[in-house]
């Protein structure tokens, strides 16, 4: 069964989730020493989480300085004459800035040591869940799954196709072209691509083509049926 990445794609999320990590690390369950971590490496993930703690405070800081910056330069171009004046912004950086200086590359040395921590004799799944380092299972629901990202393009009269597999067996792949008012079975596929390298109805005569695609569970034929996509195909 796939799974999701363990680690969180926003940048708040992240320094949540490493947090996390770094307190369980440290915690009363004792996996930093079940696991051999070194000083050094604790002290890495405590001054990344920091130094990040601090520069997110400062992007909060400078945003607001920087609509103090536009409401200035707004009333000095647009006020009346005579108004009286504002005083010239000025930028205050949050109290307690880090000193230690984190090298950078921070969230890629956390992707390696959870790599070498998976591989550790001590490691165990109880662990990695309490780590939040394992991914949860990907549950598809079939009876609305539905293909998507699905591109057509055409080189010389062969149209080649692709689409988002995931989880399914495979697609079944329907064509309608020239003056056909029905979609027909083109081919069953157990990859994410596809070609249709029949000849144009009238030889010579560009022609347009639909495809539209349904999953394939194990050669049955589930969910919604996929957005039509369109393409002019020249011999």
């Amino acid at each position: 069964m796939r799974k999701t990445y363990y680690l969180p794609d926003g940048d708040a999320e992240r320094l949540t989730w490493v947090t996390n990590f770094n307190n369980k690390l440290i915690g009363t369950n004792g996996y930093a020493a079940a696991l051999g971590l070194t000083p050094a490496q604790l002290l890495y993930i405590l001054n990344g989480i920091k130094m990040l703690t601090y520069i997110f405070a400062m992007i909060t800081v400078a945003e607001k300085f920087y609509h103090s910056c536009i409401s200035f330069k707004d009333s000095l171009n647009g006020t009346a004459i005579g108004t009286v004046a504002q005083a010239i912004p000025v930028f205050t950086p949050p109290p307690g800035a880090p000193t230690t200086i984190v090298p950078f590359g921070f969230y890629a040395w956390i992707i390696a040591l959870v790599a070498n921590i998976k591989t550790n004799a001590a490691y165990t799944t109880q662990m990695g869940t309490d780590l939040d380092i394992i991914g949860t299972e990907i549950v598809t629901n079939w009876t609305t799954a539905q293909p998507t990202k699905v591109k057509v393009v055409s080189t010389a009269g062969i149209v080649r196709g692709s689409y988002l597999k995931g989880q399914a067996s495979g697609a079944r792949i329907e064509s309608k072209r020239a003056s056909e008012t029905a979609f027909t079975v083109l081919t069953n596929v157990s990859k994410a691509t596809f070609t249709d390298s029949r000849p144009n109805v009238v030889p010579g005569t560009p022609e347009t083509r639909q495809y539209r695609i349904w999953y394939l569970l194990d050669d049955v034929v589930v969910g919604i049926v996929s957005a039509i996509v369109t393409i002019t195909v020249n011999d």
